[in-house]
């Protein structure tokens, strides 16, 4: 893509982004919603932190609304299949999708897509962020960022870092810092987290970048060293872990989040509701505890948050993005 054309892009992306209602919230938001059984869409299939997340939330939503939640997997297409069908269900609060940062990401890393992700996908809530990391194996040499850089640049093009697939939030801070740090070494793309966790701590690859909710059990067990965490600020869990901003390393500030969407054109008592609803489940103790445990950094922000927080990490995921050469077509 053309810099001129990424700009004008980006623009565009930043321009729709107009992800908020004016008027003041109401005490009794939508009281007669939900009428029917709400459906919480997956983009990725089961079991994953997603899926959890849907699961746990949507059994404490049934509880309060007297409804029935179903938690439905529509796993594909780099999650665009799931993303795709809320984006035209009824926009009537019925049909939410959770999903992750790749919602942001997709649109630049493909040339066409079936929905526009900031014209057709209402912003409901953000649950959680979730930093992502360059981790080597518990027996590596290795033990800060500044030792990992001195010995790839020792050694050029003999190293190579470990994501999760191409395309994804790994991949993408991982040339990043590649850039930022000058360094030589090879992108290996995994087909999944777990092959990827497998290979480093078996010392197959030297580093790699999972999501720390991925990590985290082999890092809390002993089997993963982490190096430094993306993010402004450092993880709660790992307080001694500096993050690469104060290792000197600047443009992976943006966070991976985990977020509530509903079809655009969803009534504004609606989306306030969900929002509402939404955010206290996070901030309840056995769902915040949970989310702790998974590695995340529960946040609990309403829809209005969320939407400005997109419009800020939008313009640097897409300049990440271009800058790094990666594409999914």
């Amino acid at each position: 893509m053309a810099k001129t054309s990424f700009v004008r892009r980006t623009l565009c992306v930043a321009l729709a982004c107009g992800w908020a209602f004016a008027t003041a919230q109401t005490a009794d938001p939508a009281p007669d919603f939900p009428s029917k059984a709400v459906r919480i869409v997956v983009n990725s299939g089961p079991g994953v932190s997603t899926d959890i997340l849907a699961r746990q939330i949507g059994a404490r939503l049934a509880e309060q609304w007297k409804q029935p939640v179903v938690v439905e997997n529509k796993p594909g297409a780099s999650g665009t299949l799931g993303a795709d069908f809320v984006a035209k269900s009824p926009a009537d609060g019925h049909t939410l999708l959770i999903g992750v940062t790749n919602l942001v990401q997709t649109q630049f890393l493909m040339r066409s897509l079936p929905y526009n992700f900031s014209r057709d996908l209402q912003p409901v809530a953000l649950l959680a962020r979730g930093p992502n990391a360059l981790v080597v194996a518990a027996n590596s040499p290795v033990n800060t960022l500044a030792e990992y850089i001195a010995l790839v640049k020792s050694q050029p093009g003999k190293h190579a870092y470990g994501t999760y697939g191409n395309g994804t939030t790994a991949h993408i801070w991982g040339e990043t810092f590649r850039r930022q740090a000058g360094l030589d070494t090879v992108h290996a793309p995994f087909k999944s987290s777990a092959q990827m966790l497998t290979d480093v701590t078996g010392g197959q690859i030297g580093a790699a970048w999972p999501d720390l909710a991925s990590a985290m059990g082999l890092v809390q067990g002993g089997k993963l060293k982490v190096l430094a965490v993306t993010g402004s600020q450092r993880h709660p869990s790992l307080p001694q872990v500096p993050t690469f901003a104060e290792s000197g390393i600047q443009g992976l500030e943006p966070y991976g989040w985990y977020g509530i969407f509903a079809p655009a054109g969803t009534p504004e008592k609606v989306v306030r509701k969900l929002s509402a609803a939404w955010v206290d489940a996070v901030h309840a103790a056995p769902i915040h505890a949970r989310m702790v445990e998974m590695g995340l950094v529960p946040v609990g922000e309403p829809f209005d948050a969320f939407a400005a927080m997109l419009r800020t990490d939008t313009p640097i995921w897409g300049k990440a993005i271009q800058d790094g050469g990666i594409t999914l077509d």
